[in-house]
């Protein structure tokens, strides 16, 4: 209850705040450099999120990749999460949870421990053991585990109040927030990452240009991950033909993982991805990934196949074996006719220039309005890519998107083929 009462408090304070946001904003209506009212809640609203701890943190940045239930621009917003999480104030303490066989094998004074980085849910430390091995030590923050279940259950008793309400009875609204909240719950497990990591590691070690950190098992728990430090990851690939390749490199390990492994890390941010100087791209931090089903493989390659070919009714009929109803009223006749013109509208723009983050965007839309959402099984793979496709365009804009997945989306379907996907 009183960290309830805490929330409500913050709450009412950043209300109080977006309402003078919107009021100065009205005020200067005709001023050419005025924030649209809705950039104005994006960005309060991420900052009340920032504001209420590292549990709502972390809430955040996972809802910043699901794009098919909020509009792009909270997620753009929420995005900047990312970026922006502090460390703690007393570093001695989440030091002093690292268990002494740990502490005891550390080179240099007191732990031999320096910080690194900071996250909502843990902080990263260098050492160097006696053995001589360079590891990164991801150290979990004291009580973040009780403070995330008291959060999460307080969100879900909220999802659900808020779901009752007339207006919004058709939006899965607390099934939604209990995927977001158990994905965001399973990164407190690290004995789960590293078994994560372990098998990213195997699935990719066939790609030159990948790289994945090794595990140190035998120093790691629940609350301590140890992995192999990896040099140069403060460096960005600079030149021109590095950074191309480097993130080919991360498109074609996305691409391996979705349409062949169907073990995908679906958060592959600047801060989990590293575009090296040597064109290579290395993959950290596993805590959040998903295993597809052999449907859900096969179903994803198939959409994938029918949008290159321009098919925008096989698009239909695969997405409709995947979607879900959010009531009586929906309308499957007008989602066929809604993706037959977005597939249409997109297939006489230039390969390159293919803009998976709006076509998703208006995809997600057409969704919503026809009264279907998709399964988290198909969704999770798309928010993958949407994820690495800012870097993709940011950094390397003439590579095409959809060719570099071909030969990826023929093997799938191969590997697939017994799998029906008719409704």
């Amino acid at each position: 209850m009183v960290r309830a009462g805490t929330v409500a408090v913050l709450l009412v304070g950043w209300t109080g705040r977006l309402g003078a946001r919107l009021l100065v904003g009205a005020l200067r209506r005709s001023g050419a450099g005025r924030v649209g009212a809705r950039e104005q809640v994006a960005d309060t609203l991420t900052d009340a999120v920032e504001g209420l701890g590292p549990a709502y943190v972390k809430l955040g940045q996972v809802l910043s990749t699901r794009a098919d239930v909020l509009p792009p621009r909270l997620c753009r917003s929420l995005s900047r999460l990312h970026d922006r999480v502090s460390p703690p104030s007393d570093i001695a303490a989440v030091v002093r949870t690292v268990p002494p066989r740990l502490t005891g094998s550390v080179v240099g004074e007191a732990s031999g421990l320096t910080l690194t980085a900071a996250g909502s849910i843990a902080c990263v430390f260098r050492a160097r053991l006696r053995d001589g091995r360079e590891v990164a030590v991801k150290v979990r923050r004291p009580g973040i585990d009780r403070t995330m279940r008291l959060d999460l259950a307080l969100v879900g008793a909220v999802a659900r109040a808020v779901g009752r309400l007339p207006a919004l009875w058709r939006v899965p609204i607390a099934e939604i927030v209990d995927q977001v909240s158990a994905a965001v719950y399973e990164q407190l497990d690290f004995v789960q990452e590293a078994r994560s990591l372990t098998r990213l590691r195997q699935n990719l070690h066939t790609l030159p240009g990948v790289r994945v950190p090794a595990v140190v098992p035998e120093m790691s728990s629940r609350t301590v991950l140890v992995t192999e430090w990896m040099d140069g990851l403060e460096r960005d690939a600079q030149p021109t033909a590095a950074r191309r390749a480097a993130v080919l490199n991360g498109l074609r390990a996305a691409y391996q993982m979705l349409f062949r492994d169907g073990f995908v890390h679906c958060d592959l941010h600047p801060g989990n991805l590293y575009l090296m100087p040597d064109g290579t791209a290395v993959i950290v931090d596993a805590g959040f990934v998903r295993c597809l089903t052999d449907f859900a493989r096969r179903t994803f390659a198939e959409f994938f196949y029918h949008l290159g070919r321009n098919d925008g009714r096989r698009c239909a009929e695969v997405l409709l074996s995947t979607a879900r109803a959010s009531g009586d009223g929906y309308d499957r006749d007008g989602f066929r006719e809604d993706v037959v013109a977005l597939v249409a509208r997109n297939s006489s723009v230039a390969a390159a220039d293919f803009d998976l983050v709006s076509f998703a965007a208006s995809l997600f839309a057409i969704q919503r309005s026809r009264g279907l959402y998709a399964d988290p099984q198909f969704v999770f793979p798309i928010l993958a890519l949407l994820v690495l496709e800012g870097s993709v365009r940011e950094l390397a804009p003439d590579i095409d998107f959809q060719a570099e997945a071909v030969p990826y989306v023929l093997r799938g379907l191969q590997e697939t083929a017994s799998v029906s996907t008719r409704p």
